[in-house]
């Protein structure tokens, strides 16, 4: 979608703008609503209430039992943290659909959706406005509002142990027990967190109550602040919903981040994650490129072709510079936004699916294509070009020129039996190598790698002439 805003000075620390939120007595002597009655919360829902965060569903009504619909929820998350679009300077006027698909853009809280999203708060496009939220979800997407919004320092939580933990859906589950450990919620007397359970209006406002607690003692205000390694292996490793210890680092993790060094660990991780394709990209001339570290120069460059960062007026990207929040925070929102738009199923590829491929696309019938193996079983990137070279040779297809041999860092995890195929593929630009030239032989293949290795060799047969 095209982007219909411009940021302007946008504040990145909102979230301590916040902390007058709570400013009144707990214990307030009066308030407008008359349900709250032997109500736990009540002293909580009066100090949201008086700070503006909270209202009700009627006139002296606040309906602490009624279900938290999700147009209630963008609500409070936008309120909770002060979110604004002062600073947001529009090209035309924005609407909630421009969003989410589900909104209405005359209901009460399209202005709500437009700022969660122009504040990339990472809520479902298809979210239905009218639907009950459940206790995962809502908690799931408060600590992650939290968490980018008021920059929380990076914590490793001390698991608890939930004794209905198979019942939380694996993406919410690191949410979740960052949210015990912050005590932003608890588990009930029999150890389960009911993660299912529709969340009431009173459930919701204590968790918002507790959250706005956390970051009054443990939000960083600081937008300038610069970000160690640590940090910016927390910020990727949200982006790809895990918990930081898959993202390998060489550095002291509180040793401060340059620019060059977050886009290389950012663009990496991508790589091996799977998220990105294997591309040959045209060189942007970058004017401080001699100040870049060759060992981060095509994550660099990979990173401007894919939109994640732009050069300055001058041309340049100021590499050596230290990594501010702000900064790193905007690369992982375009990272983000490449990923939904980009983002495709990774279907593995059967032996059976592999040979069709390899005879479409060298115009052979499928029975010519023998394999020896389960046809459901599936291939790995090496059996698929091993197959694929083997085809080429016996149908007489196989370009007639000397291939020129190329450093496969990787080659002596290839069966030896494979090499040669794997060798020559790579010589004649059937497959591509990663920016360390890796094969990764052993990956299961996918529909997306297959495909464009068949492009590859459609391309090279056309170009080459053959034994045939």
């Amino acid at each position: 979608m095209k982007k219909v805003f411009k940021m302007v000075n946008l504040t990145v620390a909102t979230a301590v703008m916040s902390l007058a939120f709570v400013g009144h007595s707990f214990a307030a002597s009066s308030t407008d609503f008359t349900d709250l009655t032997n109500v736990a919360a009540k002293d909580k829902i009066i100090s949201l209430q008086q700070s503006g965060i909270i209202s009700g569903v009627a006139p002296g009504l606040f309906a602490p039992n009624a279900p938290l619909t999700e147009a209630q929820s963008v609500q409070l998350f936008v309120s909770t943290l002060g979110l604004n679009l002062d600073a947001v300077r529009f090209e035309k006027e924005l609407k909630a659909t421009d969003y989410f698909t589900n909104a209405d853009d005359k209901a009460w809280y399209a202005a709500s959706f437009i700022t969660a999203a122009v504040h990339n708060l990472d809520l479902p496009k298809s979210l239905d406005p009218n639907q009950s939220k459940n206790k995962e979800e809502f908690t799931h997407q408060l600590i992650r509002a939290i968490e980018r919004i008021g920059h929380l320092p990076m914590i490793k939580p001390v698991l608890v142990d939930m004794k209905d933990k198979d019942q939380v859906s694996e993406e919410y589950s690191g949410s979740i027990q960052r949210a015990l450990s912050y005590g932003i919620v608890k588990l009930n007397a029999d150890g389960t967190f009911n993660p299912k359970q529709i969340m009431t209006r009173e459930q919701a406002a204590e968790e918002i109550f507790n959250a706005i607690q956390y970051l009054k003692a443990h939000s960083n205000n600081s937008a300038s602040e610069i970000m160690t390694a640590s940090q910016g292996v927390k910020l990727i490793a949200e982006l790809l919903g895990k918990d930081g210890t898959d993202i390998q680092i060489k550095i002291d993790p509180d040793a401060k981040m340059t620019r060059e060094s977050f886009i290389n660990l950012l663009m990496q991780t991508l790589k091996t994650s799977g998220k990105l394709p294997m591309i040959n990209i045209q060189p942007i001339d970058i004017k401080d490129n001699d100040q870049i570290d060759v060992e981060y120069s095509g994550s660099v460059q990979l990173a401007i072709v894919l939109g994640f960062i732009n050069l300055s007026d001058e041309g340049t990207i100021n590499p050596k510079g230290e990594l501010t929040r702000t900064v790193a925070t905007e690369i992982i929102g375009k990272a983000s936004e490449y990923l939904k738009a980009h983002q495709k199923p990774s279907v593995a590829v059967s032996y059976g699916e592999g040979a069709q491929l390899i005879s479409k696309a060298l115009d052979l019938a499928g029975s010519d294509i023998a394999i020896k193996v389960d046809p459901n079983a599936i291939m790995t990137r090496e059996s698929f070009v091993s197959l694929l070279v083997q085809t080429l040779k016996s149908s007489g297809k196989l370009p007639m020129i000397k291939p020129v041999v190329i450093d496969i860092k990787d080659l002596d995890k290839v069966d030896s039996s494979n090499k040669s195929y794997v060798q020559l593929a790579a010589s004649l630009g059937i497959v591509k190598l990663s920016d360390e030239n890796l094969f990764k032989p052993k990956d299961e293949l996918s529909q997306t790698d297959a495909a464009e290795i068949v492009n590859n060799v459609k391309a090279v047969v056309e170009r080459f002439p053959s034994s045939k």
